[in-house]
Parts: C-alpha cells; sequence; structure tokens
C-alpha cells in the first residue's frame, strides 16, 4: 500500500510539474505556426537588443516559412520597428548589410527552430523589448505578406 501511494505521488509531481512548465510558456498561434519566447536580453551597454523565439510548424508536412526581413522588426514605442543588425533562423544568417528582402526556411511539424533578431541602435533607456513585429508570407495565399506583434 505504501509503495501504490509513493507512486502516485510521484506521478502527480510529474505531471504537476509538467503542468506548470506548460503554463509558464506563452506561445501565440500564428498562421498555423505557434511562437512563444525564448528570451530578450539587452548588452550590457544597452546599445544591442536581442529576442529569442521558437518556431514550430502544425502542418503535417515541411512548410515554406518566407520571413519580410525588412518589416520584421523590434517595437521601441514608436510604430515602426527598428531594423535588425543580424537575424538567424536555425542555421540560416542575414546580415542588414545583405539587404536581403527575405529569410526562407522549411519548417516542419513538431520540430521547434529558434529565431534569434539582434538590433542595434537600442537606447538603454527603453529597457528591455517588449514587443516583436513578425512580417511573413501567409502559407496559403502566396504574395499575402501577414504581420502580426508578439508581446514579449
Amino acid at each position: 500500500m505504501k509503495r501504490f501511494f509513493l507512486v502516485l505521488a510521484i506521478t502527480l509531481g510529474v505531471s504537476f510539474s509538467f503542468a506548470q512548465e506548460k503554463e509558464e510558456r506563452k506561445s501565440t498561434d500564428i498562421n498555423e505556426i505557434e511562437v512563444w519566447t525564448k528570451g530578450v536580453q539587452v548588452s550590457a551597454k544597452g546599445d544591442t537588443a536581442t529576442v529569442e523565439l521558437y518556431l514550430q510548424s502544425y502542418l503535417k508536412n515541411p512548410r515554406e516559412f518566407k520571413l519580410n526581413t525588412f518589416s520584421t522588426g523590434l517595437l521601441s514605442g514608436s510604430e515602426k520597428p527598428l531594423w535588425y543588425h543580424t537575424m538567424q533562423l536555425g542555421k540560416v544568417l542575414v546580415r542588414l548589410e545583405d539587404r536581403q528582402n527575405y529569410l526562407r526556411y522549411l519548417l516542419t511539424r513538431n520540430e521547434p527552430v529558434v529565431l534569434t533578431i539582434k538590433t542595434g541602435d537600442w537606447k538603454k533607456q527603453w529597457g528591455k523589448p517588449k514587443q516583436l513585429k513578425l512580417a511573413f508570407e501567409d502559407f496559403q495565399e502566396e504574395g499575402k505578406i501577414l504581420e502580426f506583434v508578439i508581446d514579449l
């Protein structure tokens, strides 16, 4: 009987910890993609902000994710997002000086990938970024760009 209660207590404890972890992770569903924040940082000097997000597709088949790099950026209180210095999705790296309009990546189902956006010209008085604007192509309608603001 003691063994039964011990197993029950361990099972409930593990279940509770998984449920608590799931609740702490705030995710947003956008165009069949689950997005959640991995981390938000500002450099010691306060001049560079870095945001890391996880992206995960819901689709069974792999899908092309086409991110508009010049419409995506951190919001500092103004309506226009600040341009990135570097943007990386998985192993794909885009730098501002590359002048590349799109970052393309093949998302597969249930395999989260990290999107890292580093922005220079960040002002120390702004503190940590509160929002990120994402602009990417709709997977159902080619050429249609969807824009979403994500709370960090």
